[in-house]
């Protein structure tokens, strides 16, 4: 994560770079904003280079799914502004997207996790374990297409096998709080 921030600073021209920057502080103030408006207490804030983490205590899942869901929307909402800064815009509808993806610790991951508690509590971690992997194993294999075969099959196997060893050292993608 240190090399790709150092090569996108050495690469990025400085508009990109503070479009960038801006997005995602607008990401995490949305977030913060959900949790107070929603009477939750904000308990810490970690900033590090791949991105920010969050602890806070809310009331309730649907408290907990909605806190969640401010920072993708809140980039989305920022495709708004395109028209006078479409810089701004693109780097949050990344951004925004991206963080929808249901692998933990995104946005997505949480997302997706708060939702099967809510829906199917007994199978809840199976069920967002799965996907995950899922997700993963078609991201590897995506990109190993475009990098062509055999990678691309390199590539496929090395995501199901890194999938399948963490579920047997029986660490969690999907963790309670």
């Amino acid at each position: 994560m240190y090399l790709l921030a150092a090569f996108l600073l050495l690469t990025l021209p400085l508009d990109w770079l503070l479009a960038a920057v801006c997005a995602a502080a607008f990401h995490e103030a949305c977030h913060l904003g959900m949790v107070c408006w929603l009477g939750g207490r904000v308990q810490g804030l970690e900033l590090g280079v791949g991105g920010a983490k969050i602890r806070a205590w809310l009331p309730g899942r649907g408290s907990r799914l909605l806190a969640a869901l401010a920072g993708p929307l809140g980039s989305l909402s920022l495709l708004l502004l395109a028209p006078w800064l479409p810089k701004l815009a693109v780097c949050a509808g990344v951004q925004g997207l991206f963080n929808l993806l249901p692998l933990p610790p995104l946005d997505g991951g949480n997302i997706l996790k708060i939702a099967l508690e809510m829906a199917v509590p007994r199978y809840a971690e199976q069920i967002c374990r799965g996907i995950s992997l899922g997700v993963l194993s078609l991201i590897f294999c995506l990109a190993g297409r475009e990098l062509a075969l055999p990678w691309g099959a390199v590539l496929a196997a090395l995501g199901v096998l890194a999938g399948i060893s963490r579920r047997l050292k029986g660490k969690k993608t999907c963790k309670r709080e």
